[in-house]
């Protein structure tokens, strides 16, 4: 993920753990999701995927695909156009991984790596970060899930508070686990 998005994820949630002004707004959500999918399409960037129906996938500015608040939680996804060799079997996902972890860790220097691995997703190559950092005073949880298909990387990410971050955690990857397909084909100005 390049450092503007990081930094955009960042700020909004920092702004949605905050609040505005005196005025804060909790969703009636809290830290659960009901279990009942949708299933979403994304043809500009390739990719179909179902999600629970709490999630709203207004589109947005690419390389966006979606940010969606979850009460003082925000899931977002991204879809990025990759020129260079993405990883072609276990050894070069391990490199990715390894590549990864380090990035988090030079970008926000308060972040903890609590768990990292590799999978496959819709039948692509995937690796998973898990880590806590803290934002704007408060700790969060994000847990990244970076899918590569040819030409592409899909990214989904959550942002929580530790105390909601399980059960929207499991739910959420659940699904996007269960369903994701992905071309590879992402569209110019896609979003």
């Amino acid at each position: 993920m390049d450092r503007r998005a990081t930094l955009a994820a960042c700020l909004l949630t920092a702004a949605l753990l905050a609040g505005c002004g005196n005025e804060r707004r909790e969703t009636p959500l809290g830290a659960t999701l009901s279990g009942e999918t949708v299933e979403v399409d994304f043809p500009r960037v390739g990719m179909t995927v179902e999600l629970p129906r709490e999630v709203q996938t207004a589109p947005a500015q690419a390389p966006q695909v979606f940010r969606s608040p979850l009460g003082q939680a925000v899931v977002t996804a991204y879809a990025y156009e990759r020129e260079e060799q993405l990883p072609r079997n276990g050894a070069e996902l391990e490199a990715a991984l390894e590549r990864l972890q380090d990035a988090a860790a030079a970008r926000a220097p308060s972040y903890r790596m609590r768990s990292a691995r590799t999978l496959e997703v819709g039948g692509a190559r995937a690796v998973e970060l898990v880590g806590d950092q803290a934002i704007s005073g408060g700790r969060l949880r994000i847990r990244s899930l970076h899918v590569y298909d040819e030409g592409a990387e899909y990214v989904f990410e959550l942002l929580a508070p530790p105390r909601q971050f399980e059960d929207i955690a499991e739910v959420l990857f659940e699904a996007i686990e269960g369903s994701l397909e992905v071309t590879g084909e992402i569209r110019a100005g896609a979003g």
